[in-house]
């Protein structure tokens, strides 16, 4: 295939990049610096020539900036006006065009579900994060291609980039501590297994709508700060830093780190017969730390 992909200068977008053309696709990468522009709404004239589908990626870092108000409105417009101009290019230019693969995240079900298993029916929260990702997935389903699918991405973990370094700095410092009550779910996926998953519901014409990208096994936050501490053989310290100690310091951001979601990966399994490579955290952990 040849794969147009939105975003692609991040971590996810370089090794999804690798991944495809190791498999022997053929994939062009658009971003800010060589073919479009949110905020003028300009998109390169020739930038689906050739194209048979599309990896949509593109969205300002969620955990980049403290979230003021300001700061929330530019993450929901990276995505939703970078969706819309893809929209609007694809339905009023000739192309070939017949995919279209978004990222989506977990937080479509809020930054805490508590103890329930979120499936891909399970309703959408009512905060910050679940308002984005749904205004994030309402835009993708406006474009005019002949099949969609949305991939709602757990934390992802890669020696690299993802949410492994930022998770592991403190402990490797002999600083981890577990936040908040600890119980908070922690869906995660090892980069491997996401790019995998990307490639997979590219060429599979059955995958259509949305799949949770997340492992078979999500643990607590305790427990992955606890397995995190043990390949490096470091300690956890105690006590727990409160909820609204991090809201002093984070904001309504810190909802990123005192909330979670437990969510199944059993749709992609049942449907797509898909295979992960690391399914435990341990092992995960271990591939990470001797790359």
């Amino acid at each position: 295939m040849r794969i147009l992909i939105t975003g692609g200068t991040g971590f996810i977008g370089k090794e999804l990049q690798s991944h495809l053309e190791a498999l022997g696709h053929q994939t062009r990468v658009l971003s800010r610096r060589n073919g479009w522009d949110i905020s003028t709404g300009y998109l390169v004239e020739d930038a689906f020539e050739n194209i048979d589908a599309i990896v949509h990626l593109a969205g300002a870092g969620i955990a980049d900036k403290r979230w003021s108000e300001a700061r929330k409105r530019e993450l929901i417009h990276s995505r939703v006006a970078s969706t819309a101009l893809l929209a609007k290019a694809l339905k009023t230019r000739k192309h070939q065009v017949r995919t279209l693969v978004s990222a989506s995240a977990i937080g479509y079900y809020g930054a805490d579900s508590g103890e329930v298993l979120c499936k891909e029916d399970t309703p959408a929260g009512h905060d910050f994060l679940s308002t984005c990702t749904l205004a994030w997935e309402q835009a993708v389903d406006e474009v005019p291609v002949y099949r969609v699918v949305k991939l709602r991405i757990g934390l992802v973990l890669g020696a690299h980039g993802g949410i492994f370094p930022v998770l592991a700095r403190p402990i490797r410092w002999f600083a981890g501590v577990i936040l908040g009550r600890g119980t908070q779910g922690q869906s995660w996926i090892h980069i491997q297994d996401l790019v995998k998953m990307f490639a997979c519901v590219l060429t599979d014409e059955s995958a259509r709508g949305v799949y949770n990208a997340v492992a078979p096994e999500p643990v607590t936050h305790a427990e992955m700060t606890k397995q995190i501490a043990a390949v490096y053989h470091r300690p956890v310290w105690w006590p727990k830093v409160p909820a609204w100690a991090l809201r002093l310091v984070l904001g309504e951001m810190a909802a990123l780190v005192t909330g979670g979601n437990f969510v199944s990966s059993e749709k992609i399994q049942k449907e797509l017969h898909f295979s992960f490579t690391y399914t435990r955290l341990k092992d995960a952990l271990t591939q990470i730390l001797h790359v």
